[in-house]
């Protein structure tokens, strides 16, 4: 059998057939010959390629498409699955969820970007909505639904740097007095060794090691649509060992015997009815009230203790490796692009022990105070 075929209707157009990969004839009518011979010379392009893809396909609806990427996302940690539902729910399935996957155009991906940016949504929410959808359409171009995705050449609004906020450490030790003395000292450990909030709540008796000033991150805490979710740390590189100052660890010993704890696997920071902390409920009943105590802003969110100690770190001139290592970043990198500009300074400071290196060692006793070329 032909592979393709040009036939002349009754009407006068031309109708032209070819047998697509699924074995199946795929036809169209055109006004002249030449119009359907290149067609069916594209059309049989693609299928040498293999880029071919059955027309009909792209009628798969939006949300079928997305149910199968969520479904597919089972290697995230709970709390990230539970915050990409929630944009895909509320963002872009009500725009995109009826539409057939095939229908999406670029141009309706740059109007639903443009009605977020005039609803007012902040551009983190917009980029966050977008590679959600995004994502969703290259499932649908990987499963031969659709040829390319429409998730191109799309401007979406700049997220506008903000240098973060950190406390001194008076601050952070004033924010340790004001809180309930129940949480003093996770409130020093956070300052004073940079683990998250998830991290603290996850801290069991078993992880502090005293005579070595040790506590271990093995686990964290987080709150998935109102409920607690035990789980490993957020990234592999989470899992580690922080050396606590002494002065931190002394508190921390003082915190468990006033706690009563024995347990190796008791929480070490429970909540007041026992349990891990509910971070939201915490924030509300214990974080915030002791902010404003503290006199400090009631907006600061409890990831200023971690970024308290990258900036304590960066002051006493730590390198930016150790700072990665003992927060648990994965890279150097993350570490120079979100503190990079605490380290002003830090070039003319090298230079002037540099300086103090040379002139020890210098047969120049001092620098000139005039220099000729310049002038007087």
């Amino acid at each position: 059998m032909a592979r393709m075929v040009i036939d002349r209707r009754e009407s006068g157009k031309y109708r032209a057939r070819y047998l697509g990969p699924d074995q199946r004839w795929r036809s169209r009518t055109f006004d002249r010959r030449i119009d359907a011979q290149r067609w069916l010379t594209n059309e049989l392009a693609k299928v040498d390629r293999g880029d071919w893809v059955d027309p009909r396909a792209g009628r798969t609806p939006f949300v079928e498409v997305a149910e199968r990427w969520m479904a597919g996302r089972v290697a995230l940690r709970e709390s990230t699955r539970a915050r990409d539902h929630s944009y895909m729910n509320s963002l872009v399935l009500p725009r995109f969820g009826s539409r057939a996957v095939g229908s999406i155009r670029p141009s309706d991906l740059e109007a639903w970007v443009a009605d977020l940016m005039a609803a007012g949504k902040a551009p983190a929410t917009i980029q966050k909505a977008w590679q959600i959808a995004a994502g969703v359409l290259r499932l649908a171009v990987r499963d031969r639904l659709i040829p390319i995705t429409p998730a191109r050449d799309v401007t979406l609004p700049r997220i506008e740097h903000t240098e973060p906020t950190a406390l001194t450490a008076d601050e952070a030790m004033r924010l340790a007095e004001a809180i309930d003395p129940r949480y003093r000292a996770l409130a020093l450990v956070g300052a004073f060794g940079g683990l998250r909030i998830g991290e603290l709540a996850g801290l069991q008796l078993g992880d502090f090691d005293p005579l070595r000033n040790l506590i271990r991150v093995r686990r964290g805490v987080a709150d998935v649509r109102g409920r607690i979710v035990v789980g490993p740390p957020k990234t592999a590189k989470s899992i580690r060992t922080v050396t606590l100052p002494r002065t931190i660890t002394e508190e921390l010993v003082e915190h468990v015997a006033a706690s009563g704890l024995s347990d190796p696997r008791e929480w070490l920071f429970p909540a007041p009815e026992g349990g891990p902390i509910h971070r939201t409920a915490w924030v509300r009943r214990f974080w915030k009230p002791a902010l404003a105590t503290a006199e400090l802003p009631t907006d600061l969110g409890t990831h200023v203790l971690r970024r308290s100690q990258v900036a304590l770190l960066i002051a006493q001139g730590e390198h930016p490796k150790v700072i990665a290592d003992r927060l648990g970043h994965t890279s150097v990198r993350t570490v120079l692009d979100v503190y990079g500009h605490l380290y002003e300074g830090a070039d003319e400071a090298a230079a002037a022990r540099l300086d103090a290196h040379i002139t020890s060692r210098s047969r120049h006793a001092e620098v000139p105070g005039v220099v000729p070329w310049l002038g007087r």
